[in-house]
């Protein structure tokens, strides 16, 4: 895990990883760089894997993850006040 800025996470998972159930107290904004990651929630299992279609979860909402795949990802606290991430994008 390496800070970016204040609320700002890139985070490695090798393939296989996994987290347990649990929360966040903030709203979370998830953003895969490469890889995919498998989010579950009470309500559905989804796949995260472009980077131009984030996931954001509510705060407080349970989940628990998987990577499918080595990922690299951005995790991102979320507020009223933030602003959204801009677009990230590959270059060749």
């Amino acid at each position: 895990m390496y800070g970016l800025g204040p609320g700002l996470l890139l985070v490695f998972k090798p393939r296989g990883h996994r987290e347990a159930v649990h929360a966040h107290p903030h709203r979370q904004r998830l953003r895969v760089l490469s890889g995919a990651l498998l989010v579950r929630t009470a309500r559905r299992a989804l796949t995260v894997d472009d980077p131009d279609a984030p996931l954001t979860l509510a705060a407080g909402r349970r989940h628990a993850t998987e990577a499918l795949a080595d990922t690299w990802l951005v995790a991102e606290t979320v507020s009223h006040a933030s602003r959204r991430l801009p677009s990230l994008r590959r270059t060749p």
